[in-house]
């Protein structure tokens, strides 16, 4: 990860920068860092802080940091190793009395309940990215944050009548799953098969390397393969789908035991394997975690879903992940 990145930072300080001469921004110094980590190289959690009183209490930062730095501790104790440091601590959900309320401060309740998200992260970790990033930019400074919330913020702001859904997050090597209820992240897991799993499935099946079955994965999903290719991708994708989702089936399941499992699927991935995950997860019985005899419904973050939302150049090839990132911080800036 560290080797990928020097090489992506090299790139942007030889290449990028000298590009933005061409658009437009001329002398346009790079000031900030954002960093947007995903598993295995941070963990969160949402705890829920629970306070009653006999009398109603005034809600100041003062009067529950107490709270929150107990669940801190907590949370660095029971999912962190030695050396860990929290990243993200924000409160995504507050109930006073009972009601949901977006501002709480200033307010007085007996009864007040907080959903408190928060990420750790090996300080190695954050000290080689920066260690790593200080050979090529001098940036005036550097945040941290999880693409699990970064997205979950993005989706809750262009999706805001979805509060109960699931939410898979497909990657290089792993597959996050989180259930999320009444906006509030309830469960998380992951499972060890992201887009590196089909990759490597299809090479050894048609013998391929990595970087040209990747290709072949490209050019199936845009329907450019002839019919005798398109049989071959489609049985090795077929035999490696099983096993993704039979992976999905037991975290799912594990996860659900005793709580209500949303119809929706939201699912981050890239392009070339968003269409086939969708089109399996679609026809996926919903009846088997449910009373219903319903199919999830699936909603693929892609290029194509965010372009509303997030707009660059027409010869550029869109990420999703980085289009919901850049959405996320976006809101940031703007809420300051």
């Amino acid at each position: 990860m560290i080797k990928a990145l020097d090489s992506v930072l090299k790139d942007i300080q030889k290449q990028g920068i000298l590009h933005l001469n061409f658009t437009g921004l001329r002398n346009h110094g790079i000031k900030n860092a954002f960093y947007i980590l995903s598993s295995p190289w941070c963990a969160s959690q949402t705890k829920i802080i629970k306070i009653k009183k006999d009398k109603p209490l005034e809600i100041t930062k003062d009067s529950i940091e107490s709270f929150i730095d107990d669940q801190e501790n907590k949370f660095l104790s029971d999912n962190s190793d030695e050396g860990s440091k929290i990243i993200e601590k924000k409160i995504i959900e507050a109930k006073l009395n009972g009601y949901k309320t977006a501002e709480i401060y200033g307010r007085k309740a007996r009864d007040i309940e907080l959903s408190l998200f928060m990420t750790s992260v090996p300080e190695y970790i954050l000290n080689e990215l920066k260690n790593t990033a200080r050979k090529y930019f001098n940036f005036r400074s550097s945040h941290f944050h999880s693409f699990a919330l970064s997205s979950f913020s993005a989706i809750r702001d262009i999706y805001s009548d979805k509060e109960n859904f699931i939410y898979l997050d497909v990657h290089g090597e792993l597959t996050d799953l989180s259930i999320i209820k009444d906006n509030v992240f309830v469960e998380s897991a992951s499972f060890p098969a992201g887009k590196n799993f089909f990759i490597r499935h299809i090479s050894e099946k048609l013998r391929l390397s990595a970087n040209e079955a990747h290709s072949l994965i490209n050019l199936y999903a845009e329907k450019r393969c002839d019919q005798e290719t398109s049989q071959k991708v489609e049985v090795a994708i077929g035999a490696s789908l099983k096993s993704w989702l039979d992976n999905f089936h037991s975290v799912l399941t594990s996860l659900s035991l005793n709580m209500y499992v949303p119809r929706t699927i939201f699912m981050a991935v890239s392009d070339e394997f968003g269409a086939f995950l969708a089109k399996e997860l679609k026809e996926e019985r919903f009846s088997q975690f449910s009373m219903t005899d319903e199919y999830f419904d699936v909603i693929v973050l892609n290029s194509k879903s965010l372009c509303e939302y997030c707009k660059s150049d027409k010869n550029f090839k869109k990420e999703p992940f980085a289009e919901l990132e850049c959405i996320f911080l976006n809101k940031m800036f703007n809420a300051k």
